[in-house]
């Protein structure tokens, strides 16, 4: 019995090859040519429109992140740039640049503060109408100062103004 490698046949070098410009672009008819052409310049504008108004939204929620880090104050204890505070009549902040959370625990440390720290609850409801860190619905723990100045969308603008501008660089 013979193997699948006694069987093949090499095909000649000179054989031609469907290759993805003799199928695509050059054809019988240099009408059809010519509407798959303007398929693909479609299909090309509609990909950058997409792109183009994705970044837009992004950078509408990165400017909104930076004005909800403005009206908290981040800057006095985090720095202008999110590199440390240095203390002063601030609270000396953790650098933001050099950070190890997610995007889930940022939320949920600027959202609900975090406990046996100087960071305070930002979250307009944070413990009293939304649970934190496993917290029952309630007063906020003692060790928790609550400033709840910020909407969870200001929350999430805030983590997308962090992720694209602060942490990582």
């Amino acid at each position: 019995m013979k193997s699948d490698r006694d069987r093949h046949v090499p095909r000649p070098c000179f054989e031609p090859r469907a290759t993805l410009v003799s199928t695509t672009l050059v054809s019988a008819s240099p009408v059809l040519a010519l509407r798959r052409l303007s398929a693909m310049g479609l299909i090309a504008g509609a990909g950058l429109l997409f792109c183009t108004a994705s970044f837009a939204q992004d950078a509408a929620a990165v400017a909104a992140g930076e004005s909800a880090w403005d009206k908290a104050g981040c800057l006095q204890c985090h720095g202008a740039s999110g590199q440390g505070g240095d203390g002063g009549e601030f609270p000396a902040g953790p650098n933001l640049q050099k950070t190890r959370l997610e995007r889930a625990a940022l939320k949920e440390t600027i959202s609900c503060g975090l406990p046996g720290t100087q960071m305070p609850a930002w979250l307009d409801g944070a413990y009293t109408k939304r649970s934190c860190y496993g917290f029952p619905i309630g007063p906020a723990p003692a060790e928790i100062t609550a400033t709840p100045v910020l909407s969870a969308g200001e929350i999430e603008a805030l983590v997308d103004y962090l992720m694209a501008k602060i942490v990582g660089r």
